[in-house]
């Protein structure tokens, strides 16, 4: 699991009921995380099936995926998951993916032959940050900063939570994943949160995180994952600008790719090729044209 997903987890576990309502809509009576079936080898760590009873005593299944960057798949992946628990557990179920960082490709359904699947797509960066705040929730403050205009107030989610009734060590998990989460959108804030509050993360299973993956590296891990995303995207928007419905084959071998300088050149390439098919063939053509250069 990553860092950023790591983050969610430690504040989920913490708030998990308040999440389900302030995101989902849900009205939690209890809830609590499953265990994940064994023979479920393809579920990701960054996955959480939620056994929830509401208010009204229904009593159902949300399997929530934490998504840091959009990915191509995320509609089948989580199609597969919910199936599975609804097959094991005979129950109602409901998909979700909280999704961390903009994307203009996200979707929240898949359609494809006689497939029909729709789930809740939470875009963070959609919610407005001044109405989270306004509510003085301490377990939502941690997703602020990624929020609109969530960098103008961090601060204030911050002071809500160290100055909120919770214990020290329940302060310092929500805070933990506020620092980590906030890389994704700033360099400074993560810094600022560190200086002032280190005593209280200290306490927090969470801040193991931080001191095992280094806080400096780990933010330059997920600016230089941003950049990879943005070619990847900037490739694909212009094919689809110039021809229309790009191949999945082809959406996956863009996805596929990590080289940010390959990207760029795909990016380039992508703006200029007279057909899809001549950009199909760079794209099979330029890793070789690479390797023979060495």
């Amino acid at each position: 699991m990553g860092g950023y997903d790591a983050a969610v987890k430690v504040i989920l576990d913490r708030c998990r009921d308040t999440a389900l309502s302030y995101f989902l809509g849900l009205s939690v009576e209890e809830s609590e995380i499953m265990e994940l079936p064994q023979e479920t080898v393809t579920v990701r760590r960054a996955d959480f099936p939620i056994r929830v009873t509401t208010v009204d005593h229904e009593e159902l299944i949300v399997v929530l995926e934490v998504q840091t960057r959009w990915s191509w798949d995320v509609p089948l992946r989580l199609l597969e998951y919910e199936v599975r628990y609804r097959r094991r557990y005979r129950m109602g179920a409901m998909g979700a993916v909280l999704l961390l960082a903009p994307s203009e490709r996200c979707v929240d359904h898949f359609q494809d032959g006689g497939i029909h699947y729709r789930f809740v797509l939470v875009r963070l960066w959609e919610l407005d940050a001044s109405e989270a705040v306004r509510t003085g929730l301490p377990c939502i403050m941690p997703f602020v900063p990624l929020m609109k205009d969530g960098p103008t107030f961090a601060e204030e989610a911050e002071r809500r939570i160290s100055e909120s009734n919770l214990n020290r060590q329940a302060k310092g998990d929500l805070l933990t994943g506020m620092t980590i989460l906030s890389g994704l959108v700033s360099e400074e804030i993560p810094r600022l949160i560190l200086r002032r509050r280190r005593e209280i993360m200290m306490e927090s299973a969470g801040y193991e995180i931080i001191k095992k993956e280094g806080f400096d590296e780990g933010l330059q891990a997920g600016i230089e994952q941003g950049k990879v995303q943005e070619a990847q995207e900037a490739v694909l928007d212009n094919l689809e600008a110039r021809f229309g419905a790009v191949p999945m084959d082809l959406v996956r071998r863009i996805y596929g790719t990590s080289d940010l300088q390959h990207l760029k050149e795909l990016r380039r390439q992508s703006a200029t090729v007279p057909t899809l098919q001549a950009f199909m063939e760079v794209v099979e053509e330029k890793p070789r044209g690479r390797r023979r250069k060495r």
